[in-house]
């Protein structure tokens, strides 16, 4: 083609390149007076219609992209893709200068990254990721170049590094440049977005080394490379090792299944590059992990950094997050724990089956596994570890409560001890096995055995309960938390030597999440004592002995998770000895909801706004109102509030901090709503305006066991609730609940 020819009202200039769909040149818009890259397709493709039309459909889907890290696609003439013209150099070129700093390096990957999550959002896979298809402009933009045409070349080019479009004998094209291409690629399987994760994670390392992750004397020698090989990620930083270890699993079912979260490990890794330790503030800058299920940002080397030294220098710090497994769901409290090794993370979680399950990520693996052969509940709600990290400890209920463990190598579980009550919490060390719980610390020889009190709630101090135990060097001390509201508690020292009711009443400090004793490794017993204030996780220099802390406390994370709720809080993070911190951010997973609702063939079809503690809801009569109970720091347990769908507004009904208000249900005409309040041992029906008018009601008080108010009768009479097994109805301003007895011996 002479380059003073024209294509449509496209003045042709020089030609900047050719590919295997055909020539590229620089060309002028003479409507629009701006210069663009004009492709030509090459005649073997303009002669097939077929092909032809694949390749105008996908220039107009990829025209509808707008995204600054993407070369636009403008349209199609006259067999002609018109794009948009990108100066400057190509990646390509600039690793011929060697090797890029590992900051530059992490700034192009997250636009590259960026650019794909773009394209993947709308469908669009590129397939031809690599150097030669990344622009880098004048001002440090990089620009994404033919995406997703790749998909339709048929001619291979000479080139090392050509595109390879060859014809296979079953699974259709191998599409790709084969240093790039992902193995499923390789073998000419059927292809996703992963494969571009995989791209992505090549064109990181060599980015990085200068080097080729793959390379041969042929193509058909570096695609079995691709295959057969283990990428060597010795020669990156190790801050980027776990990123590059999930973007180039061979198994794209293990692979990271979104770009997306390849870039959620740059932000982590971003915030501290080859420093990731801010020691002259004595604080870490954390990295805040995003997603409604459970996220855990693994942290190394941020312990040792605060006891090792008073003035520490930089650390180095590894982060990462883990996904599950697809189909693989956590349970409903959301905790884990870390081995004692520091090396794996436990924590329970529902597979595909159905099944609960405890599952295993070790800290240097792809992906978790489960622990195969042992069925643990839904609700686990205590799980912590052997202190030679081989065994995991937790409870069973139903049919009956018990402490069992199981080997993390697999093997059936077996009985530790059968409980007396509901645990909260437990530690293991060399003096056994302490239990939390409503009535006191529990110790269970680790051996099996019957628990016994160490420590006894005092309801005189109204407390509730006692949660939190970890001992302390001597294995005869320990670390418990103690009290009742949210407020009230505190952290305790307590002693197996002591008989419970003389326990030490004098508080280490005033906090509702408990704190973990780390040992200083220069010290016989000295070390540091990690807790939670105003959502930071904090260290502080503590004695045991003396059972004091002793100067400032530094910041370690800015944001972990907790749980604070009427009868004992907690919080989402896990320290060990080794340096290995597991931490989430935001709210704990069963407070963390939102109210949405769904037409009759469950297709969404609106949410609130707010994402706040529900834990109970009852929809009005006319369908346009939901009460709900939400959980309330300030108050004993929560209030009830009323929320308009319509308007996504709402508003709070009850206002009492010192009584928790639950169990909301509507009258038949929408127009008030009843609920029972509970404080002290005795509870009380409520009856309010549902829009908040007018003050509250009291109905009736009760002593004794607490009912659970279920429904309001459709005639308006009635009150319907349950006590003790049987159910009742009281009429709306009765003095005696008895008036009408429904059901005995367990109805419901």
């Amino acid at each position: 083609m002479a380059v003073t020819d024209s294509i449509a009202h496209y003045r042709i200039g020089a030609k900047l390149g050719q590919g295997a769909m055909g020539e590229v040149y620089r060309a002028t818009d003479t409507k629009l007076g701006r210069d663009v890259a004009l492709k030509v397709i090459t005649p073997a493709l303009a002669g097939d219609p077929a092909r032809l039309a694949g390749v105008s459909r996908e220039a107009q889907v990829l025209a509808s992209l707008n995204h600054p890290n993407i070369a636009a696609v403008y349209g199609i003439e006259d067999h002609a893709i018109v794009m948009e013209l990108v100066e400057g150099p190509t990646l390509a070129d600039r690793l011929k200068q060697g090797p890029i700093a590992l900051d530059e390096a992490l700034a192009i990957a997250r636009q590259i990254a960026a650019g794909l999550e773009a394209a993947h959002e709308k469908g669009i896979v590129h397939r031809d990721l690599k150097p030669g298809n990344v622009k880098i402009t004048a001002d440090g933009t990089i620009k994404l170049l033919d995406f997703g045409l790749a998909k339709h070349a048929a001619l291979a080019a000479a080139a090392e590094d050509a595109t390879i479009a060859a014809s296979t004998s079953g699974d259709g094209l191998i599409v790709g440049t084969p240093a790039y291409m992902a193995p499923e690629q390789v073998r000419g399987r059927p292809v996703d977005k992963r494969v571009d994760v995989w791209a992505f994670g090549v064109v990181v390392y060599e980015m990085l080394t200068g080097s080729k992750l793959f390379d041969g004397d042929a193509p058909t020698d570096v695609m079995a490379s691709v295959v057969t090989k283990e990428p060597d990620l010795s020669r990156v930083p190790p801050i980027v090792r776990p990123m590059l270890r999930r973007c180039l699993e061979k198994d794209p079912k293990k692979r990271l299944r979104d770009v997306a979260d390849a870039l959620l490990l740059l932000e982590s890794t971003g915030e501290g590059s080859a420093a990731a330790v801010a020691t002259t503030a004595g604080r870490t800058r954390p990295w805040i992990a995003a997603g409604l299920a459970a996220v855990f940002a693994i942290a190394l080397a941020i312990v040792s950094f605060l006891y090792l030294r008073e003035s520490p220098p930089a650390a180095s710090v590894v982060r990462f997050t883990t996904t599950l497994p697809q189909n693989v769901n956590f349970t409903q409290n959301g905790f884990f724990a870390v081995s004692p090794d520091g090396q794996k993370i436990a924590f329970p979680a529902i597979g595909s089956d159905g099944v609960a399950r405890l599952w295993i990520q070790q800290v240097d693996s792809l992906a978790p596994v489960p622990i195969m052969g042992v069925e643990i509940p839904a609700a686990l709600d205590t799980l912590f570890w052997s202190p030679d990290s081989r065994f995991l400890a937790f409870t069973t209920f139903p049919p009956s409560r018990q402490l069992k463990r199981i080997d993390v190598t697999g093997g059936p579980a077996q009985t530790i001890a059968d409980l007396p009550m509901q645990v909260l919490g437990g530690t293991w060390g060399d003096g056994g096995i302490l239990l939390g719980s409503f009535e006191g610390i529990l110790q269970v020889p680790a051996s099996g055995g019957k628990p016994t009190l160490v420590t006894k709630v005092d309801p005189s101090r109204k407390e509730v309960s006692h949660q939190g135990a970890a001992f302390l060097p001597d294995d005869r001390h320990f670390l418990y938390s103690r009290g009742g509201l949210p407020g009230t508690r505190g952290l305790f020292v307590g002693s197996l030597d002591v008989k419970p009711e003389e326990q030490n009443t004098t508080p280490v400090m005033t906090t509702d999440f408990g704190g973990t004793f780390v040992r200083d490794r220069r010290s016989r017993s000295g070390g540091w004592l990690f807790f939670v204030r105003d959502g930071a996780l904090l260290a502080q220099r503590f004695d045991p002995g003396a059972a004091s802390l002793a100067g400032e406390a530094s910041t370690v994370v800015e944001q972990v998770g907790v749980l604070n709720g009427t009868a004992a809080g907690g919080a989402y993070y896990s320290v060990t000895g080794q340096g290995t911190l597991a931490y989430k951010t935001g709210a704990g997973i069963t407070e963390a909801r939102q109210l949405a609702w769904l037409d009759r063939q469950g297709r969404a079809v609106g949410a609130a706004s707010e994402l706040t503690q529900y834990t109970m809801l009852k929809v009005s009569p006319d369908g346009t109102r939901v009460a709900t109970m939400r959980r309330d720091l300030a108050a004993l347990g929560g209030h009830i509030w009323v929320t308009d769908v319509a308007r996504d507004t709402s508003i709070k009904l009850t206002l009492d901090n010192a009584r928790n208000d639950s169990q909301p249900v509507w009258s038949p005409d929408g127009k008030r709503v009843a609920w029972q309040g509970s404080r002290e041992g005795s509870s009380e029906f409520y009856v309010k305006a549902a829009d908040g008018s007018g003050a509250e009601q009291a109905l009736y008080k009760f002593t004794g066991p607490a009912p659970v108010l279920t429904d309001w009768s459709s005639d308006g009479r009635f009150l319907v609730f349950s006590r003790g097994g049987d159910v009742f109805a009281l009429p709306v301003g009765a003095v005696s609940p008895a008036a009408v007895q429904l059901g005995a011996n367990g109805c419901t």
